[in-house]
């Protein structure tokens, strides 16, 4: 039990600093790892409800509740709304499986893109937010993928350090509610479920807040980078 709680501390360090540093991947750590100790379902459960948690820290940090800031992310997450809405109503009819593989070649063109600087370039126009927020809200409803896009977007637009990690945390701060609302309707919440977020979220608050810190020292050309690592292990992880 001690070396379960022990291991289950080390993956929610993992995931906070992974996600202070570039804003998100915290679910690509924590999925894979944390299933060997507790159900998947209930780590969907814990992984919905702590980035509510992170990502609300992360703004914090990074004053991401500015005019300024909301101003730029509010279409993304705006459609990001309605995608999730017009997803899970065609959930039961629609294959999620597609979905994971579009959002994997987005990923993959975002990598190409860095690596052999096809110098493919998306306007931050109103317009192309709406786009990509729709389909990240399409991607979460049908399949619970809603970051590839508009990492795909933030990537292609050469986002800044501090505006993509805003950019992503607000984004999936809203989808995150959304969820929570949902799981708490559904009464999907038991008590150790609880007990077993509020551990984890201790940790990965603690590590967040470390790897908010580190990044803060990094310059433009090591974030984009760790970025570029994390994007190919993200890759790697949609098509196994």
């Amino acid at each position: 039990m001690v070396v379960e709680l022990i291991a289950i501390a080390l993956i929610a360090i993992l995931a906070g600093l992974v996600k202070g540093v570039s804003g998100f991947g915290s679910s690509l750590v924590t999925i894979p790892l944390l299933i060997f100790f507790i159900p998947i379902e209930d780590v969907v459960v814990m992984m919905l409800t702590f980035n509510v948690v992170l990502n609300t820290l992360l703004l914090v940090q990074h004053k991401g509740f500015s005019t300024a800031s909301l101003s730029y992310v509010w279409p993304i997450s705006l459609m990001g709304v309605v995608g999730t809405f017009i997803g899970l109503t065609l959930l039961e009819s629609l294959d999620g499986e597609w979905i994971t593989y579009i959002a994997g070649g987005l990923i993959l063109f975002a990598i190409f893109n860095k690596l052999f600087h096809l110098h493919f370039k998306l306007k931050e126009t109103t317009l192309n937010k709406s786009i990509v927020g729709l389909f990240s809200g399409f991607g979460n409803g049908i399949a619970s993928i809603d970051g590839p896009p508009v990492v795909f977007y933030l990537t292609s637009v050469d986002a800044e350090k501090i505006k993509f990690k805003n950019t992503l945390a607000f984004h999936f701060l809203v989808m995150g509610i959304i969820a929570v609302v949902f799981l708490i309707l559904k009464q999907m919440y038991t008590t150790t479920i609880l007990m077993n977020t509020a551990y984890f979220a201790f940790f990965a608050s603690i590590a967040l807040l470390i790897g908010i810190y580190l990044s803060n020292k990094m310059n433009e050309v090591l974030f984009q980078r760790i970025i570029l690592i994390i994007l190919i292990f993200l890759a790697i992880s949609m098509f196994i």
